[in-house]
Order: C-alpha cells, then sequence, then structure tokens
C-alpha cells in the first residue's frame, strides 16, 4: 500500500479542491510534495529532484502569472522530469484564472491539475505539505515491506525516467538511508545521500569500516568526530560484473530486513531494466549522459579518455525500420560509425533505446553537409531513417533536452516535413510549438487574419495552398527546389508564388511574415493528418 493521489485528496488541507485535469492518473503514488514557482533554469532550483518519479508540486505560477504560455511551458518541462501532479493555490487572487489550455494541455500529458479553492488568500502550502508528509510517513509505519511498491513504481515509468539514480532517490526517501554503488575496483558509479547533498564523509567510512570486525548480515557502527553511523555492505551481481552496495544510516541503526529490501530493489531494477551496468564503454557512456548519470559518467569518460565536455554535436538516427529489431538498430550503428570514422573529427557513436546517438567534436570538419549521403547508404540497406542534428549541445544538460523534445515531437515530424530526412533540433522545437497551436487553437491575430483570406476559404485555392507549403517547409523558399518536389513546371510554381503574393500583399519571403505563413502551413498539415 503506498499514498496516491486520490488519497490526499480526502486530507482536511485539500478539503474544496478540484480535479480540473490528468483524471486518468488519480492512482499515482507519491512520496514527497515540494514547491516550485518558476521552472526557468530547474538545473539550479535547490532540492529539486529530477527525473524523481513521485512528487507532487505546490504552486501559484507567481512568476508568470498573467503568461499562459509560460505556464504551459512549466507543465510541460515539470512533467518531462517525472513530476506526478501539481496543485494550484490563489486561483483568483494571485493567479487570475486558469487557462483552458493549462486544462488541455495537462489533460493531454496525464498530469493531475487540482486546484485549491479560488480567493482564499489564507491558505497555506504549509498545511497541505504537513498533511501529504504525515500520510506518507504513516503508510511507510503501517507498511514496512516496500520493495515491491518501489519496483511497480519504477515499472510505470518513461525510458528516461527509469534510470538508476531515480531508483537510489526513490529508496533514500523511502529509507532515510544513503546508498552508494561501486565497481570491483571501488570506483563509485552511483549514490543517493539522505537527506539529499548531505555530503557525508563516505572515504573515511569506508576505511574505517574496512577496519572493523564485520559480522555477516548486521550492520556494523562507525564513529566519526563522535557521529554514529550505521553501516551494511552487500555486494551484487550484473552479467559477469561484480557490484558493491554500501548503505549508510544516521539516524538510527540500520535493520537487517531494511538492507535485504534494498539490495532486491536494486537488483530487480538492474536484471529487468539495464545491460551491463557496470560495463565500460561508449554505450554505458552515452546511456549515462542522457539518463543524468554524472558519477558514473565521469568515471566512463575517465578511464574511456574521452572529453564528453568537447562534444558539442549531437546526432539522433531514428527510424521505423530498426525501431524493436535490435539486429537492425546495430547494423545501423555500425555503418553510421564506419561512416563518421572517414573525418578527423572525435566522435562517441553509440545506442540509445532506439536511437543511434552521435555526439561529436566539430572542430576539425564539418559533416552535416554530408549527413543526406549517409541516410542513402542506410536507406540502399533497407535501413531507412532520419537524423536530428543538436548543435551546439554544449553541455549534457542540453543533451538530455535534445532527447526529450525528440521523444516528444518525432511522430509529428513526418507530417510537417514529410520531405526531409535530415532535421535540425530548431525544427524539431518548431513542430512541437506548431503542434500545441493546433491542440489548443491560441492562434495570434496575426495568422488568424491570414486565415481569413481568400487563400484559405476558397476551395479552388488548393493548388495555392499546397505550393506555399512545400515552398517553405520542403523547398527551403526555392523556386526550383519547390517545381521538382511538386514534379511541376518552374514556370508554373512562379506563378502561383506571384498569385500568393498579390493575395498576401506581400513577398513570400518578407521577414518577419514569413514565420506566421510557415507556422500556418505546419498548422494546416496537421490539420489534414490528425
Amino acid at each position: 500500500m503506498s499514498v496516491t493521489i486520490t488519497d490526499i485528496l480526502k486530507l482536511p488541507s485539500l478539503q474544496g479542491a478540484k480535479v480540473l485535469a490528468g483524471h486518468s492518473n488519480l492512482d499515482c503514488i507519491i512520496s514527497s510534495i515540494s514547491v516550485l514557482e518558476s521552472a526557468d533554469g530547474m538545473e539550479a532550483v535547490p532540492g529539486y529532484a529530477r527525473h524523481y518519479g513521485q512528487e507532487i508540486l505546490l504552486t501559484a505560477f507567481v512568476a508568470y502569472k498573467d503568461d499562459v504560455d509560460k505556464q504551459c511551458n512549466a507543465i510541460r518541462l515539470v512533467h518531462d522530469e517525472g513530476e506526478v501532479g501539481i496543485i494550484l493555490f490563489y486561483v483568483g487572487s494571485v493567479l487570475p484564472k486558469v487557462d483552458q489550455r493549462v486544462i488541455d494541455l495537462s489533460d493531454e500529458l496525464g498530469m493531475p491539475l487540482i486546484v485549491m479553492p479560488e480567493n482564499h488568500l489564507e491558505l497555506r502550502y504549509s498545511d497541505v505539505i504537513c498533511e501529504v508528509m504525515e500520510a506518507v510517513i504513516d503508510d511507510r509505519r503501517k507498511n514496512s515491506y516496500f520493495a515491491t511498491d518501489v519496483i511497480e513504481q519504477i515499472s510505470h515509468t518513461t525510458n528516461t525516467q527509469r534510470s538508476i539514480s531515480s531508483v537510489l532517490a526513490i529508496i533514500r526517501d523511502r529509507t532515510q538511508c544513503s546508498v552508494f554503488l561501486f565497481d570491483e575496483l571501488g570506483r563509485m558509479l552511483n549514490m543517493a545521500e539522505w537527506p539529499n547533498g548531505r555530503n557525508l564523509p563516505i572515504v573515511d567510512i569506508i576505511a574505517k569500516y574496512n577496519h572493523t570486525d564485520k559480522e555477516s548480515g548486521k550492520a556494523v557502527e562507525i564513529v566519526l568526530d563522535k557521529k554514529p553511523y550505521y553501516v551494511i555492505r552487500e555486494s551484487l551481481q550484473n552479467a559477469d560484473t561484480k557490484i558493491e552496495m554500501l548503505i549508510v544510516k544516521e539516524k538510527d541503526d540500520l535493520t537487517v530486513e531494511s538492507s535485504k529490501q534494498i539490495k532486491y530493489v536494486v537488483k530487480t531494477y538492474l536484471n529487468l531494466w539495464t545491460e551491463n551496468y557496470a560495463q565500460v564503454d561508449t554505450k554505458q557512456l552515452v546511456s549515462a549522459i542522457i539518463n543524468n548519470e554524472p558519477e558514473k559518467m565521469r568515471r566512463i569518460a575517465d578511464i574511456l579518455k574521452i572529453s564528453v565536455e568537447r562534444m558539442e554535436c549531437v546526432y539522433f538516427f531514428y527510424s521505423d525500420t530498426f525501431s524493436h529489431n535490435y539486429y537492425e538498430l546495430t547494423k545501423a550503428k555500425m555503418m553510421i560509425q564506419d561512416y563518421v570514422s572517414a573525418y578527423k573529427n572525435n566522435f562517441l557513436v553509440d545506442i540509445f533505446d532506439e536511437t543511434v546517438v552521435v555526439m561529436a567534436d566539430r572542430k576539425l570538419e564539418l559533416s552535416d553537409e554530408d549527413l543526406q549521403e549517409l541516410l542513402n547508404e542506410l536507406e540502399e540497406n533497407a535501413l531507412k531513417a532520419r537524423v536530428v542534428i543538436y548543435n551546439p549541445t554544449t553541455t549534457t544538460k542540453k543533451v538530455q533536452e535534445a532527447y526529450r523534445q525528440l521523444q516528444s515531437f518525432k511522430k509529428y515530424v513526418p507530417i510537417v516535413f514529410p520531405k526531409k530526412s535530415v532535421i535540425t533540433g530548431g525544427e524539431i522545437a518548431f513542430v512541437g510549438q506548431a503542434k500545441e497551436l493546433f491542440d489548443t487553437q491560441s492562434y495570434s491575430s496575426t495568422l488568424e487574419d491570414i486565415m481569413k483570406l481568400q487563400l484559405f476559404t476558397d476551395k479552388r485555392q488548393a493548388d495555392l495552398l499546397e505550393t506555399m507549403e512545400v515552398f517553405l517547409l520542403d523547398g527551403n523558399m526555392s523556386v526550383a527546389k519547390t517545381a521538382e518536389l511538386m514534379f511541376t513546371h518552374k514556370n508554373t510554381i512562379q506563378y502561383r508564388i506571384k498569385s500568393l503574393e498579390g493575395i498576401l500583399g506581400h513577398k513570400l519571403t518578407r521577414i518577419p511574415e514569413v514565420y506566421n505563413l510557415y507556422t500556418l502551413a505546419a498548422i494546416n498539415r496537421l490539420n489534414k493528418a490528425i
């Protein structure tokens, strides 16, 4: 048994609260609650738990109470980071109202959105925090066996959320223990400290533990600077690699039962959801980067002598052709690796999930212009794929964001850009923006004015609309390229463009007006396909 969103809605502090969205996920388990007024620069927010997956947020959107777009961006971001729900305070007082776009987006993401009684400034965050955490702690006291609940929770997370870091964080908060994983040579793989950011003297603890008489299966009490630490060491086997796990507790004695459950959860996770976890290779390095496992990333990068900070560009190769087919995926990886090895640049190439990831230091040679040639070579081997370029990525945080952005919107790329197989990160972001506009129909007044023109109301102008779409989205605003893609004579395309410009009252390439047309072309394609 664990505390769910449905359970906390019965608490006195949440009486009168209404669920506006995300009704399908009210059974999400909660083990933590936090306050977040701004999602800008979330990596710098003190105490923020990335990819945690069991935390509910309290907010009044104070930082952008009058900006619905930023509210939507915040919801999307905290959802991508693994938060399970949002409780909105002070609607009608601080936050003028809950916009329908916020409700629709929360429903689309399956993100429970709970609104406290409106126009009540006397409501306090602390009341909800106190009662929710009391319910969580009481549940833990009554249900000391937590392993099954934790494993079930892990099984419902997404691939990017299902990392060893998030698993250890869940264990840490459930047991108030610090957990450390080491490889056979004593190098740290991952860790989660209680409380978060504790900075335990782990080197000294290990040194004293190694010189202490240990009784099998029992916690050892170690005293450093007059502070007691209770320590149990466990060994795990993952594939052909031995992993050492150190569990440390400060407040109370560490029970053998807790240690067994922690070991069971970690071992189950490693067996079911990882492959050669402690192995040192580029696949594990790519996985550590995208899953935000900095300790593991640094360890592997140091051993392999790879300067991750110099990898300023990332390419994601993906395809339905090798989706769910490991043989085809591996074949694609080997072909891509052989191709890029011809360049003088430093490349890191390996597989993450069902995507071939290439990270590159491109200071020597620019390889982007040859990507189409590589895709053609893959297609000749029945491996038709697309590639998305993110440049520059500058930090591993940017790589993680790029991967999540691609996974969120890649299914709409063939709709908006059916003729393109080399896509930029900016184009992926644009697809996401167009999809949000399509879903919410929150068009700007300029865009609405364009949509009311004869071009978009007269069915006889279908050829003009199609020409505009191809010219802007596929043909890079080139008459010759558009004619080639539409199998139409260049003079015909020129005539249609002049007709379009006559209707619009300006050149089809004029900036900034072209952005509205570009957006409209994407929305029109989504409208025809969805």
